[in-house]
């Protein structure tokens, strides 16, 4: 099984140790109906996040400075980062999923806040890879299991797995990963991991174009998402951006396909959901150029959950200059890929 960046999308992208062990897991009890209670809200996801069997004391820093959330939280420069103490092997990190398709494992398999603290900490090597769906009566059962090995390699690295269905038509699950091996630290024993995601399966969604700063007379809006490459909106490259909406539906991906090159077409965006924005550069080529929402609690897709009332935002602040009319921005097409569907 190989492993490979995800260079194909648009994106971002102290010793002694007193242990703290998280009393979770999924054969208690108590967890599993703490959580069946939360999962009876069709956006949990959204306010879910990660929970680990163990992480390193802090106390200068915050007592959660290295808690499992922080391999959730898209920042390099932060890592869950286990006790000095522990063996690394047959610990734990369980992430919250909506139903859903687990397609591929994603991972900073050390501490990348530089190369010298990523070679300093043990790191990944391999991981197993354990989903469990709620039923109907709200009690978690195994629906899938999985491996996947890591190179020694401070990048994100994205590992193909045999896909997972989790989840029936109102409820998601959790996915457990347990280290199995690691690649031993320089310094330190204990494990560190800046990213930890799961990459869910996407299927084709449509955004609706809610507004846009300006528009030309027969290039209006409704051409961003008529489904005809021929047609094309255009408007002012000064403060062009554009107002879309998904409801319902967790977004992985948005698709943008210039215009004709006698226009101004998107070369740097800010894109916007839930009041985190990122900036990035889309390349001067035709066709569909697909921009990767940040995950934002462990799965791909989390960073825009969209309701009635949550826009994605896309502004335009540089563009490659047109041949004809370099003062006119046009885009033929605006496509969206999610992964889950979590109703209105």
């Amino acid at each position: 099984m190989g492993c490979r960046p995800r260079s194909c999308y648009v994106s971002m992208l102290g010793l002694p140790n007193r242990r703290v062990r998280s009393s979770w897991s999924l054969e208690n009890p108590v967890f599993l109906s703490a959580f069946a209670l939360v999962s009876l809200s069709l956006t949990t996801p959204a306010h879910a996040g990660a929970v680990a069997s163990s992480f390193k004391a802090e106390r200068r820093l915050g007592a959660n400075t290295w808690n499992a959330q922080s391999a959730i939280d898209g920042k390099p420069e932060t890592c869950w980062q286990l006790p000095g103490e522990s063996s690394n092997k047959g610990e734990w990190i369980i992430l919250d999923v909506p139903k859903s398709t687990l397609d591929r494992i994603g991972m900073i398999v050390g501490w990348a806040k530089d190369e010298e603290h990523f070679k300093d900490y043990a790191r990944v090597k391999s991981v197993q890879i354990e989903a469990m769906a709620y039923d109907e009566n709200n009690e978690l059962q195994p629906v899938g299991t999985a491996t996947a090995t890591f190179e020694d390699k401070m990048e994100y690295q994205s590992v193909d797995i045999d896909d997972i269905q989790i989840g029936d038509d109102l409820f998601g699950g959790k996915v457990k990963i347990t280290i199995t091996d690691v690649y031993p630290g320089r310094d330190y024993p204990n494990l560190a991991v800046s990213e930890i995601r799961l990459e869910l399966a996407e299927f084709d969604a449509a955004p609706v174009v809610e507004a846009v700063s300006s528009e030309e007379d027969g290039h209006g809006m409704d051409l961003l998402v008529d489904d005809n490459e021929r047609t094309f909106w255009v408007g002012d490259v000064e403060g062009a951006a554009l107002t879309l909406k998904v409801a319902g539906f967790s977004v992985s991906r948005i698709g943008i396909n210039p215009g004709p090159k006698e226009y101004a077409r998107p070369k740097k965006l800010r894109v916007t959901a839930h009041s985190r924005s990122h900036e990035l550069e889309l390349p001067d080529a035709p066709g569909v150029a697909w921009v990767e929402i940040p995950a934002t609690v462990g799965f791909t897709g989390s960073g825009y959950q969209g309701s009635e009332f949550e826009p994605l935002e896309v502004e335009i602040l540089e563009v490659y200059p047109g041949t004809r009319f370099p003062d006119k921005v046009a885009i033929r097409e605006i496509d969206a890929k999610a992964t889950a569907f979590e109703g209105f």
